[in-house]
């Protein structure tokens, strides 16, 4: 599966699939959650920028400092319900 969800990550979590109806336009989804990425600038990435780090270093040292990728977020909004699995992979990345 493209998430690389492992065993551990998905025991004892529901799944939900939406099944489309005339509301909805047979699309299984009825309005719009966010799911989002905030980095947080300080002076490290301040620094990371002016030394012309690349984005995947600067992604990186964000994630270390407590950034949750737009895929996670993605992932989150599917263990609690929100939204399906097919959704996050259509509209994220997934970060290595």
């Amino acid at each position: 599966m493209e998430l690389h969800l492992r065993k551990e990550d998905v025991k004892g979590r529901v799944f939900y699939f939406g099944k489309g109806c005339d509301y909805c336009n047979g699309t299984g989804y009825r309005g719009r959650v966010g799911i989002y990425e905030v980095m947080v600038f300080d002076d490290h990435m301040r620094d990371l920028i002016m030394q012309g780090a690349s984005t995947n270093v600067l992604v990186e040292s964000a994630c270390k400092n407590g950034m949750r990728t737009l895929r996670e977020s993605g992932l989150l909004a599917i263990y609690d319900g929100v939204t399906t699995i097919e959704e996050i992979v259509k509209e994220t990345v997934l970060t290595e």
